[in-house]
Parts: structure tokens; sequence; C-alpha cells
């Protein structure tokens, strides 16, 4: 399956779901999907796409636009086309329904994302803490407002 046919099967299945497509080569592609659709559009990669592995999910904050955008990297066993399928979600509420059901792998993903970001992933099987101690939960330490590390002692922590 090419690129082009990829991008033309997910604009006619979900017209008003997916945007700003791009072609970035002949193996990698992206798009925006809209948050309330995630799982469908994730379930409709696998089911009928072959996208069947879940590389990586993680968030950008993009302060000056007031939102966080959700990334999901999605691979193929099948072809060797690699999607960065994106959502906007707000940043004062960044809420988005867990694809755990679609990609198992996203489980501990999204758990990162939440305590790092603040990203709520509704009808996570167990949405807590992965990495951080308790007195940071809530901090969210890779938004770009962050302000728990004094100038230059984040470098110190490796």
């Amino acid at each position: 399956m090419d690129a082009e046919k990829i991008i033309d099967s997910l604009t006619s299945k979900f017209p008003e779901a997916i945007s700003d497509t791009n072609i970035e080569s002949e193996r990698r592609i992206s798009a925006y999907a809209d948050a309330d659709n995630i799982v469908d559009v994730c379930q409709y990669l696998k089911d009928e796409l072959q996208f069947g592995h879940l590389s990586s999910e993680t968030a950008v904050d993009l302060i000056q636009k007031n939102e966080i955008d959700v990334v999901y990297h999605i691979g193929s066993y099948d072809h060797p086309v690699v999607l960065t399928l994106k959502a906007k979600l707000p940043r004062d509420n960044p809420q988005i329904e867990s694809v755990v059901p679609v990609y198992w792998n996203a489980n501990w993903y999204e758990r990162e994302t939440y305590e790092l970001f603040g990203v709520q992933y509704t009808n996570h099987p167990d949405l807590r803490n992965l990495v951080l101690p308790d007195e940071l939960l809530g901090e969210w330490p890779l938004r770009k407002d962050y302000k728990g590390f004094p100038q230059n002692t984040a470098k110190n922590l490796v």
C-alpha cells in the first residue's frame, strides 16, 4: 500500500475527522485526527490499512497556541509506510480517549504522557504515575511553563 492510497482511504472514511494530511515521502505520512474520533481512526488504521504497530505515543506542548498535541507514530509489519498521527487538545483540559483497546502497548506511553504533560486518557485501564515520585504528580514537568527546576538544574539530573 502506498502513501497516497493510505491518505485517500483515511480522508474518505473520516472526511470530517482527518485534516492537515501530508505525504512527506513515499514512506512517511502525517495527519491530524479529531480527538473525539481517535479510537475509531486507530482501529481503522489497524484493521483496514495494516498499521499494526504503535511505535510511540507522546505529546507536544504548543503553549503559544494554548494546546497540546498528542502524537502517535504508527507503523506496519505489512508495508513500509510510517504514519505520524496527531490530535489537538486544549491545554487547560487535555483529555482524549485511550487507544489501549486498539494498541495494547499504548498503556505505558499514555501513563508517561499523563504524568509528564497532564493529558487525561479516558477509559485507560490503569492511569497512574509511571516514573515520577508522588511529590511531582500534577506538576507536568515537560510542559513549557514548568517552574520546578531552577535554571540549569535539569542537566544535572542525568
